[in-house]
């Protein structure tokens, strides 16, 4: 599971790279403001549509059965029934987005006032062709999600794995090549671009498996009915994060111009490590636990979740709590250039740390939403999940609310995060109404899981004992990065980029030197299997890939 995980963790990475690069240019080349929120909220129905239609035929659901159908067609001789499933697969997909997207073109002025209402005139204009344009991302990614699961089962992995590359190149290209030009709209250009590397990436591979779909009015409808009847639940889970993105941005709108810009920034940053850690292991670790579970091994599946969730520890714990510490740092590295003002850098540092507060609840969350459905319970992940949302969004609204009203709160609030005097600061509260809501999402689906299988008192123990050690020697990393940065400050010239860098590194280097240190003092054995795994081949492992949500 390790390896595997860690291989994921490869790939992911140099998504994040170009992810990362490309919000740089957009902050040094646009900055926080009006033209770069209509830029964002453009991709909230788009996205809405993918995780809500799009995922209804995801490689999770797919590859089971179409690896039934290969298999069926090596003992008869014959792929007629292949054919067909391929074919009404494609065409139910086709037919349906098609027919979604025209329907979304023409109310598009009426959704976008939901999804923006704060914006008004020319902004609003802008709004409904941006989305109307990234329509083509929803139909080619699900697309492209689509056709791959029939790659995957010939284990050809490679395209779908360096998809998400090139989709951010094609944003690069919008960015660097047709934004002089065009403005925002070149970038929006861009994100079409990216949508059509990331599906034309897919061709190629299919072309030499022979394995084209068609699109046919002879649809086996039975076999689409138990393809979506297993895929809905966990399109509806998926879809509960889009609309709590899309009520968040709604308010985002609402408040000082750039406000939006600034809370996917700051998300973009966070989520690196959510999307390097928290995925590759929950997605390691998912097919291991269904196989223990239809085998009936519980005691072990037990054991995997809670190495995988004891692995996430190990790794969130400490990236939380250098983000917090070196959140203007990692801020003014990435994004601090051009147009990218220092009221921005100090706002989007502020919503970084928020953000970080629950990186581990959001990479235990995806986890235990896998090891639901390992077990074969779709219902409980989503009812906790839609409970989640209302939490999430009512107490973001809340201290939005409180912020305003109470000069108490808001000197609180901006003397703690280092906000005072710049302007706009109530965008922070957004990811903090975020991270209490994915923690108590986070806390709820454990104990739901915990009641639904029960682990001895051993293995509890076990685990908050390592907890603990790991949580114990992050915040004396922490305190040693943060020292780091106040002794290296003296003789580094923080006004340059190689000044920041410099010192940024020497903390990081420190934080986790002395983190390393404290856990071999402890004895926790989690360090060592980490060092273990890593001195592996691990690279050889064949690459696990995941439907992932379009990348901001």
């Amino acid at each position: 599971m390790n390896q595997a995980a860690l291989v994921l963790a490869v790939f992911s990475f140099l998504s994040q790279v170009f992810g990362l690069l490309r919000d740089h240019l957009l902050a040094s080349l646009v900055g926080p403001s009006a033209n770069l929120d209509t830029y964002y909220a453009a991709f909230r129905i788009p996205d809405f549509i993918y995780n809500s239609f799009g995922v209804l035929f995801s490689v999770t659901v797919l590859i089971p059965f179409i690896a039934q159908y290969v298999e069926q067609e090596k003992q008869d001789g014959h792929n007629g029934a292949f054919k067909r499933f391929l074919n009404s697969i494609f065409s139910v997909y086709m037919f349906g987005m098609i027919i979604l997207s025209l329907i979304l073109i023409v109310i598009m002025p009426w959704l976008t006032h939901v999804v923006a209402p704060g914006f008004h005139g020319a902004e609003h204009a802008n709004l409904v062709l941006y989305s109307r344009i990234m329509l083509i991302s929803p139909l080619l990614f699900g697309l492209a999600s689509l056709l791959s699961s029939f790659a995957q089962v010939q284990k050809k992995f490679f395209a779908f794995a360096i998809a998400p590359l090139l989709y951010n190149v094609g944003i690069l290209v919008g960015v660097i090549f047709l934004r002089p030009f065009l403005g925002i709209l070149g970038v929006v250009l861009g994100v079409a671009i990216g949508a059509i590397l990331y599906f034309g990436i897919q061709v190629p591979t299919l072309v030499r498996l022979g394995k084209i779909p068609r699109l046919s009015l002879n649809i086996d409808w039975q076999t689409i009915k138990r393809v979506m009847t297993l895929s809905l639940p966990r399109t509806l889970s998926s879809s509960l994060n889009n609309i709590t993105f899309i009520i968040i941005g709604a308010m985002a709108s609402l408040l000082a111009a750039g406000s939006i810009s600034i809370f996917q920034f700051s998300y973009n940053i966070e989520n690196t490590p959510l999307l390097i850690i928290g995925v590759s292991y929950a997605v390691a670790a998912f097919p291991t636990m269904t196989k223990m579970y239809a085998a009936g091994q519980k005691t072990e599946l037990i054991e995997v979740l809670y190495r995988a969730t004891r692995n996430m520890f190990f790794l969130c714990v400490p990236a939380s709590l250098l983000m917090i510490v070196l959140r203007a740092h990692i801020v003014r590295l990435l994004l601090g250039a051009g147009v990218f003002s220092w009221n921005d850098t100090r706002l989007v540092a502020a919503a970084v740390a928020l953000f970080a507060l629950s990186i581990v609840a959001q990479c235990l969350e995806l986890l235990l939403v896998r090891a639901f459905f390992a077990v074969g319970d779709t219902k409980t992940p989503l009812i906790i999940n839609s409970w989640s949302t209302l939490v999430t969004v009512g107490t973001a609204a809340g201290l939005v609310w409180l912020y305003h009203i109470s000069p108490y709160f808001s000197y609180f609030i901006n003397s703690l995060m280092r906000t005072d005097g710049t302007i706009g600061a109530s965008v922070i509260l957004l990811p903090l109404g975020f991270s209490i809501g994915e923690s108590i999402n986070a806390y709820a689906l454990w104990r739901a899981f915990k009641k639904r299988m029960p682990a001895t008192k051993t293995e509890d123990k076990a685990l908050s004992q390592s907890i603990w050690h790991m949580i114990e020697a992050a915040i004396i990393g922490a305190a040693a990065s943060y020292g780091t940065l106040v002794v290296t400050g003296i003789n580094v010239v923080q006004t340059r980029f190689i000044g920041v860098l410099i010192q940024a590194a020497v903390a990081t280097i420190v934080g986790i030197a002395i983190y390393g240190i404290v856990l071999k003092a402890l004895r926790n054995e989690d360090i060592n299997l980490f060092i273990e795994t890593a001195r592996s081949r691990f690279w050889k492992r064949r690459p696990i890939v995941v439907q992932g949500q379009q990348d901001l």
